[in-house]
């Protein structure tokens, strides 16, 4: 299989990973980047790359060589001529390698295709400490990891008084501030010792000597004491008490005009940002009526294939080869002068007959003529497969478009759609047509099962640059946009198209060097569900149709 079509299709056999090998023997190493292969493929001189290598070879600029460099080397690198190599990826899986965790002290050699499956059980692998949620961010051996598991101090272990799971380092933590049954002394130093921590909370709800608060705390009074030392503030206390009433009732009012003044700006922004929220509505409205538009009148661009393996077959129609109209016209006249001429010999000869002339000559002179009027026909015979050659050569030159438009009917749609599948008649080409008399060359390329990503599900078209006379005398790359349409046969407005341009860095733009360029175009262009309809298929017939515009190409 070439390599425009290996990506699509390889089948990923060499393993993950750059592991250390045992002994990597150089037949095994890319000649591009020099390190093992990976998804190995064969050129057609015999030398091994990587898949993703062989691919950036084709990135650089032409003519490519092969990389092994030597006598036996093709002389120039093609895409076509690039293989996946199955025997070189089952080699290379198998090669032997160092565990990963060799630098750990795993001494364990093994197949590279088996290294995965060993790292999951290897011992000496690197694991994380199961207690990583409770904060340990230990990490161990696997074959150590059972005693530091043993010893880790953040596992958890049952509290002596509440019989809770706690974290061992943070056993302290919890006596002192969370534990229910632990004991402990009255906070307020009433005298109350040694009760559990969940009966304590009660008894400080009662406590004689439970701190209280002045009531005045809300405006800056700070103090606090029993409930006798409480009511003796209050008494001695109230002007201070009015003083910071006072001061907190000012703060109040200052802040209260601050957040009026704010209020009143957020007013103005509210205002301001609903205005511009309606003008930003309407925008939105005219951007969605004129999407709506555009919906209506552009299709979903398609990707563009990736270039196809398949090289062209060469096209014998050109047309140069085809005859004028008036040289045809003039070969009949010939023709027909041959037939006149005929009839007089025959005329003559009758004459001769009847009349007896030269009396025992007459035999030899009556094959004499009848020699003649042989080699007459024969010529003749001659003259009417030349004509017959000569009409079909008019007939395919006066289908030629010179406008840089295609219309290509496609009969017994069934039947080859049928020899496709079957692999008799992959594709169809159509006849090429030019941009102008002197202009760029080109054809249409269909599959009418499919090809590639569309195949079996979808028929494939593409457009195709040929070979011409006036090459030298045009730009190139070619640049030209290109749509190709599947023609309504129905209503007529139902057309199906896919536009491009070309793509400047493709080889299928380029100066053609043989009879075609590689095509390009779309696998996916139309569903057989949607073709097999009438809109599109009527009388086991389709309509295919390929514009190139032609604007801005200067006339040789």
């Amino acid at each position: 299989m070439a390599l425009s079509s290996v990506k699509s299709l390889s089948m990923q056999q060499t393993p993950l990973g750059r592991p250390s090998f045992v002994n990597l023997d150089p037949k095994y190493k890319c000649l591009e980047c020099r390190d093992v292969l990976r998804d190995a493929v064969q050129t057609l001189c015999g030398h091994r790359m990587c898949e993703e290598c062989a691919f950036k070879v084709f990135e650089k600029s032409s003519p490519l060589r092969c990389p092994g460099n030597d006598e036996t080397c093709v002389p120039t690198l093609k895409k076509e001529e690039i293989f996946r190599d199955p025997s070189a990826r089952r080699e290379t899986a198998t090669l032997p390698v160092y565990c990963s965790n060799k630098d750990q002290g795993c001494t364990q050699e093994m197949q590279w295709k088996q290294l995965e499956e060993h790292i999951l059980d290897c011992d000496f692998k690197s694991v994380q400490c199961v207690y990583e949620p409770n904060g340990c961010g230990i990490f161990t051996l696997k074959k150590n990891l059972e005693d530091h598991l043993q010893r880790c101090e953040y596992r958890k272990e049952p509290c002596f008084f509440c019989k809770d799971d706690v974290v061992i380092v943070h056993r302290q933590d919890h006596e002192s501030m969370e534990c229910r049954k632990i004991l402990i002394d009255c906070p307020n130093g009433c005298g109350i010792a040694e009760r559990p921590r969940e009966d304590m909370k009660e008894h400080e709800l009662d406590c004689p000597k439970r701190p209280f608060h002045c009531k005045f705390s809300n405006v800056g009074c700070d103090f606090t004491g029993s409930k006798e030392e409480l009511e003796k503030h209050d008494q001695i206390s109230f002007d201070h008490h009015l003083q910071l009433t006072t001061l907190y009732t000012a703060s109040i009012d200052l802040q209260s005009m601050e957040i009026q003044r704010e209020l009143q700006d957020i007013s103005e922004s509210r205002h301001n940002l609903k205005k511009t929220n309606d003008q930003c509505l309407q925008e939105v409205g005219s951007l969605r009526e004129e999407m709506e538009v555009r919906k209506r009148a552009i299709k979903e661009i398609k990707l563009q294939s990736v270039a196809l393996a398949e090289r062209m077959i060469h096209m014998e129609r050109r047309v140069e080869d085809c005859a004028r109209k008036n040289t045809v016209e003039k070969q009949g006249r010939d023709l027909q002068g041959l037939r006149d001429g005929q009839i007089n010999l025959s005329n003559r000869l009758t004459r001769l007959e009847q009349n007896g002339l030269y009396g025992g000559d007459r035999q030899s002179i009556g094959d004499n003529v009848a020699g003649i009027l042989q080699n007459h026909d024969r010529q003749i015979g001659l003259m009417d497969i030349r004509l017959t050659e000569l009409d079909l050569r008019l007939q395919i030159q006066e289908t030629t478009s010179f406008n840089g438009v295609l219309l290509w009917k496609i009969r017994d749609y069934t039947r080859r759609k049928q020899e496709a599948k079957n692999g008799r008649t992959l594709s169809l080409f159509s006849q090429p047509f030019y941009t102008s008399q002197f202009g760029y060359k080109m054809c249409a390329r269909v599959y009418l099962n499919g090809d590639g990503m569309g195949k079996g599900t979808h028929m494939s078209l593409f457009f195709v640059v040929m070979r011409g006379d006036f090459d030298n005398l045009l730009p190139w790359p070619f640049q030209q946009k290109v749509t190709m349409v599947l023609m309504d046969q129905d209503t007529g407005t139902n057309r199906l198209s896919d536009t491009f341009r070309p793509d400047e860095n493709s080889n299928s733009f380029r100066k053609p060097q043989t009879e075609m360029n590689i095509a390009s175009g779309c696998p996916v262009f139309v569903s057989h569900t949607m073709l097999e309809t009438k809109t599109y298929l009527q009388e086991d017939t389709i309509f295919i149709k390929i514009e190139v515009d032609t604007n801005g190409i200067n006339p040789p």
